[in-house]
């Protein structure tokens, strides 16, 4: 378990959600504070938000966890999230970008609402730019680690989903950036890039689809939010303070493989034997 014990962190896009149960964002938080972190909650869904930081009071002792209603496109409102969790813990070491968005309008070029990718750019990307610039004051005082979601379609191209790719691209810029310009005074930023894991909306997919997702992920199951949760705690942790500007994919293997190897496999065949 990282050593937390010590950290005040804001984790966007955490909440637990019914049914389904914790999404990442949830899952990350709860991990946090299970290693001894105080969290702040923020989401545009207040209920979940409240409801996650009851279950973590109630677990793990009163005043670890507050709720924090946010609207990401707002950085007023951002502003103030982040001066709500100074003020009620007394600093901020650990800043977590996990809110975003895939709605169903997000689909191809020829096809795009400017809206649907303004509003996609909005909560996916200028939000992590905001948290990270009004978080930074702080973080640069006493350091500290960032943690930006991308994720595997930052990698590679999808019949639609085009905003939600563009951001995910762009947030291992800001990494990077970011990393560089502040990695010398102590605050880090890193980025995880989640492949299909098991949040509250992927479980309501078909069950031919989360199929094709297992077939091209060259692991036993599919990652559950507290797969990914752990990665995220061991990025806020100071045991990954050699780590600055890496993107690190948890996907369980999926961008790892050849494209053909679940059709060679379904075949029986190995790419040595067919060429």
């Amino acid at each position: 378990m990282p050593r937390l014990s010590d950290k005040i962190a804001l984790v966007t896009g955490a909440t637990t959600v019914e049914p389904g149960g914790l999404n990442i964002g949830g899952a990350a938080a709860t991990e946090l504070v299970a290693g001894g972190a105080r969290v702040a909650l923020a989401d545009i869904n207040i209920e979940g938000a409240s409801a996650l930081a009851d279950q973590l009071n109630q677990k793990y002792g009163p005043d670890v966890a507050i709720a924090v209603h946010t609207d990401l496109r707002d950085e007023a409102a951002i502003a103030e999230l982040v001066a709500t969790t100074v003020s009620t813990f007394g600093g901020l070491n650990v800043l977590l970008n996990i809110a975003g968005v895939f709605p169903a309008g997000d689909g191809d070029v020829a096809t795009m609402p400017i809206e649907v990718w303004d509003d996609v750019m909005a909560v996916n990307l200028r939000s992590a730019l905001l948290t990270t610039k009004h978080s930074l004051p702080h973080l640069r005082a006493a350091g500290g680690s960032i943690v930006n979601t991308a994720s595997t379609h930052a990698f590679a191209g999808d019949t639609s989903l085009t905003g939600y790719g563009a951001t995910k691209a762009a947030l291992l810029a800001l990494t990077k950036y970011t990393a560089t310009q502040y990695g010398r005074e102590g605050v880090r930023c890193n980025a995880i890039c989640p492949g299909t894991t098991t949040t509250p909306p992927a479980q309501q997919l078909p069950k031919v689809v989360t199929d094709v997702y297992r077939r091209h992920t060259p692991a036993a199951d599919l990652n559950a939010p507290d797969d990914l949760a752990k990665v995220y705690a061991f990025l806020a942790s100071d045991d990954s303070r050699g780590i600055n500007g890496e993107s690190i994919r948890v996907d369980g293997g999926l961008l790892a493989h050849q494209p053909f190897v679940p059709d060679m496999d379904s075949l029986g065949a190995s790419t040595a034997t067919s060429q």
